[in-house]
């Protein structure tokens, strides 16, 4: 009782109270129905218990919405129990990839500021139920968030109906952390010299009475884990220092450095850390994740604020955030992705935007999402917002991957995410390729010296010298820049 009361300030709300099985029972066949979070902040009770439902009685299928990846842990376990038919927003488990790849459940692939407001518009029909993860409830019977502001807002407004999961793994003291704003038709009053301002209110704002069941959840998070060292992370965080160094020294960048949006993973872990420990100070983050070294340098004191729209941190992350929760609240400020991922946001605050891709091409096009233009990976997610609306927009990639049996640059990529207007910058551990300011030629030239894998630069640049025999802006042969993908497929190599 004691944690019902310290958990729910809301008398009346404690009445909706119940067991995560008794809530997998308001779910019925056909729901749309989404959740919040990414690899870590999403509901797992009640979804486990709708899973176990499912098994046990079956004829149950739900619309799943999410504009981020979820994880094996949450999407596998409903996908094996034949609970999924369709897919919406991105994908993180390993079995429902293959699922959709195989045709067994729909899949669209939804961009990460616009799938909420799309949901919000009427696209895809009404929202039947919204199952949001949480700290608590205030005296008023709002949401405190968890781990992750991300789309919940959104699903909150638009649902017709309610299940709130509390994490008793997740500290009250989290209140706070968070600035929940409902994107209107109205600019975004957010002063880009001082991001940390809060401009909403610390919760998910909510009518109670929407609010259908609540339960309580102690089941362990899987964290993310502490990346390994990567030595092309480093090379790359090298040469992009070498290439932040070269704008200071010409005047396009300041002695502080832009805020940073970037990927996660160990390359980009090792790529951070590298930046990180260089001469270079008072770093700023405007990103989806917070990951471990953006944490680290918080640590550090090296940051002055951080924006994001979800926490993704390992074990021994969360034991510094839990001993002294105050100290990171003062710098980090969780708000939603439709804010966060916005082009006006992005725009305003100038951030420099560094993802990684599957492949890159000659043209400068990049493919964040789809093997060999088929098979889905993950999802183009909110890549699309920063490279589009970035001053800087830099992919990175390791040169090969496949044990050096496949290139990562290609004469054309297999699935366009990201044209060649979007990307300013290719980097992988061969070498930084500055696209800015080259005609198509040039740039195609740049990516075979400065990114190609030694191993294929030779059979590139032949492509190459044979595509600008043809009088043509762009050089292109269309037969030959599919040959790489098809040998591959062939034969199991790009090599030949």
């Amino acid at each position: 009782m004691a944690a019902i009361n310290e958990r729910i300030r809301h008398p009346e709300s404690r009445a909706k109270v119940m067991t995560a099985e008794a809530a997998a029972g308001l779910f019925q066949n056909g729901m749309k129905v989404a959740t919040s979070g990414s690899t870590m902040g999403f509901p797992k009770a009640t979804f486990g218990a709708l899973a176990e439902r499912i098994k046990a009685e079956g004829g149950l299928k739900i619309d799943l919405f999410c504009a981020g990846p979820l994880s094996s842990q949450f999407e596998d376990v409903l996908f094996e129990a034949g609970g999924i038919r369709r897919r919406v927003g991105a994908v993180g488990g390993e079995k429902l990839r293959g699922g959709i790849n195989r045709g067994e459940v729909g899949f669209f692939e939804g961009k990460g500021s616009s799938l909420p407001l799309q949901v919000k518009r009427g696209w895809f029909g009404t929202l039947d139920m919204a199952v949001i993860e949480a700290v608590g409830l205030t005296e008023d019977g709002q949401i405190i968030p968890s781990t992750a502001v991300y789309d919940a807002p959104e699903w909150i407004e638009a649902a017709s109906q309610i299940i709130v999961e509390i994490n008793l793994n997740r500290p009250l003291a989290m209140e706070g952390l968070h600035d929940v704003y409902l994107r209107g038709a109205d600019p975004i009053p957010v002063v880009g010299s001082n991001p940390l301002k809060r401009i909403g209110v610390p919760y998910f704002p909510v009518d109670p009475r929407k609010i259908k069941a609540i339960v309580f959840s102690d089941m362990p998070e899987k964290p993310s884990k502490e990346p390994k060292p990567d030595e092309m992370g480093v090379k790359i965080g090298q040469y992009l220092l070498d290439f932040f160094r070269k704008e200071v020294a010409a005047g396009r960048l300041g002695e502080s450095l832009p805020p940073f949006e970037l990927g996660f993973g160990e390359l980009f872990t090792s790529m951070m850390r590298t930046i990180g420990e260089s001469e270079f100070k008072n770093f700023r983050f405007h990103l989806p994740m917070v990951t471990d070294p953006v944490f680290e340098l918080i640590t550090a004191g090296k940051v002055e604020w951080v924006m994001g729209i979800a926490l993704r941190l390992s074990d021994e992350s969360w034991k510094r955030f839990e001993q002294e929760p105050d100290r990171y609240k003062k710098v980090i400020v969780l708000r939603p992705v439709t804010l966060v991922n916005s082009a006006e946001l992005i725009q305003r605050t100038g951030v420099i935007s560094v993802n990684g891709c599957l492949e890159m091409d000659l043209k400068g096009q990049v493919n964040s999402s789809h093997l060999l233009g088929t098979k889905i990976m993950a999802g183009i997610g909110g890549t699309y917002d920063y490279s589009r609306n970035s001053p800087c927009s830099i992919f990175v990639a390791r040169s090969t991957t496949k044990g050096g049996n496949i290139s990562s640059i290609v004469p054309m990529v297999s699935h366009v995410d990201h044209t060649m207007h979007d990307v300013d910058v290719l980097v992988t551990e061969q070498g930084l390729a500055d696209l800015r300011g080259l005609d198509p030629r040039e740039r195609a030239v740049r990516i075979i010296q400065q990114c190609a894998h030694p191993d294929y630069r030779g059979l590139l640049s032949d492509y190459l010298d044979r595509a600008m025999t043809e009088p043509a802006h762009i050089p292109f042969a269309m037969g030959e820049a599919n040959a790489f993908h098809l040998r591959f497929k062939q034969t199991g190599s790009m090599k030949g």
